[in-house]
């Protein structure tokens, strides 16, 4: 299981975090995987959730080489659809199920000055049919602010909503939620995946989410925060055997 978050505003840009556990077979936790990349080229985000792992290659890997090769033409739109098809072609020579490919990225960037965040996915959750991946433009217009959220999102939810409360009870203590700089969006959604990530460790659960955060943000003018973390060299797919971590 994972954790990604992506958010893009007006006010704050885009603000891309994730954690860097990857989930083996259900019961074993490794890090270093690289689930949020940048592209400064084309100046898209993106962030990974689902399968570790197509045809035997790390999926952060494949997605960064898909990252590096985009250009200052590319769009969050355009980007999306080639991305959907990239990972359609590696579906296909990874040979397994949808049921077992299932997985998504965040795209978030501008559509002329416009904020939006799209995703790329193989459809809803379960037990709804999956494959294959397509654009999702669930947010054409993120002026006002949206957010996606993947992996543990029913625990982050809960969580969502009471950090917003907590963040306006401040002011009744005399403090202020620091919501003025780009900087402090990314601080915000690092303290909750973190949260969530030690919620899971308290209740003795297997902390699926964790390892260190990695995060950036950008806005139109370019990279305003980074904070990301590099990918570790650890085999995730492993040769010889099945394929089942999950990012």
């Amino acid at each position: 299981m994972t954790l990604v978050i992506t958010e893009v505003s007006n006010a704050f840009g885009c603000v891309v975090v994730g954690d860097t556990a990857v989930t083996i077979d259900g019961a074993k936790i490794v890090l270093g995987a690289e689930k949020i990349h940048y592209s400064a080229e084309a100046n898209i985000g993106f962030s990974i959730w689902g399968n570790a792992c197509l045809s035997k290659r790390r999926t952060d890997r494949l997605l960064a080489s898909f990252v590096a090769q985009l250009t200052r033409t590319a769009s969050p739109r355009s980007a999306g659809v080639e991305l959907a098809a990239f990972l359609n072609s590696e579906c296909r020579r990874d040979g397994r199920s949808w049921e077992a490919l299932r997985g998504g990225v965040h795209v978030c960037g501008y559509e002329g000055s416009v904020p939006v965040l799209f995703h790329v996915h193989t459809g809803p959750d379960p037990p709804a049919t999956q494959g294959p991946f397509k654009l999702y433009e669930d947010f054409p217009d993120g002026r006002e602010g949206a957010h996606l959220r993947n992996g543990y999102y029913k625990m982050f939810g809960f969580l969502f909503e009471g950090m917003q409360q907590y963040a306006a009870g401040l002011q009744h203590l005399g403090f202020k939620w620091p919501w003025e700089k780009i900087e402090d969006r990314v601080s915000f959604y690092t303290i909750m995946l973190n949260t969530v990530a030690e919620t899971l460790v308290a209740a003795e659960r297997l902390e699926s989410v964790g390892g260190f955060v990695s995060a950036f943000a950008f806005n139109r003018n370019g990279l305003q925060v980074d904070k990301r973390l590099p990918g570790g060299d650890i085999d995730f797919c492993h040769s010889t055997g099945t394929m089942t971590s999950i990012l």
